[in-house]
């Protein structure tokens, strides 16, 4: 299992003897702040990788093994809200508080396509973002109070 605090680290944990095994490496100091706040944390399907949404505009990938950051990306204009990895393990999705989703190529880690799916609610936005597990859809919720499915 994985899981992020919020110190702004992120842990993986074993579930069977409920202990902590690792923590992923992060670019924190003492002071840290709202902006190394992460707001997602997901496990790609099929390979040890994490990768997590923060409130700086990033999204960062870690090794599994050795707990290494191996990239990270600004990825939108305000907080990146939600994740995630089509079931294939080729897509990452991301939601951001600046109404836009974002479709990127997780070999290349380039954006392959942007759309605006929600409009703004009290500085917030897009809440969550997911693929079917065997169809060609993609579903997002907002602030805005709904829920979409895009085909």
């Amino acid at each position: 299992m994985v899981a992020s605090f919020s110190k702004g680290y992120t842990s993986i944990f074993n579930m069977e003897t409920r202990q902590r095994v690792l923590t992923l490496e992060s670019n924190l100091d003492s002071t840290a702040n709202s902006s190394c706040q992460i707001n997602r944390v997901i496990s790609h399907p099929t390979l040890p990788i994490s990768i997590t949404a923060h409130e700086d505009r990033h999204i960062k990938f870690y090794d599994n093994n050795t707990g290494k950051l191996i990239h990270s990306m600004v990825a939108h204009l305000e907080a990146v809200t939600s994740l995630a990895v089509d079931p294939n393990g080729l897509y990452l999705m991301s939601g951001s508080h600046d109404c836009s989703i974002r479709l990127w190529n997780l070999e290349s880690k380039t954006c392959i396509q942007e759309f605006t799916a929600h409009r703004k609610k009290f500085e917030e936005s897009i809440h969550d973002v997911a693929f079917h597990p065997s169809k060609c859809y993609i579903a997002s919720a907002g602030a805005d109070a709904l829920a979409k499915v895009f085909v």
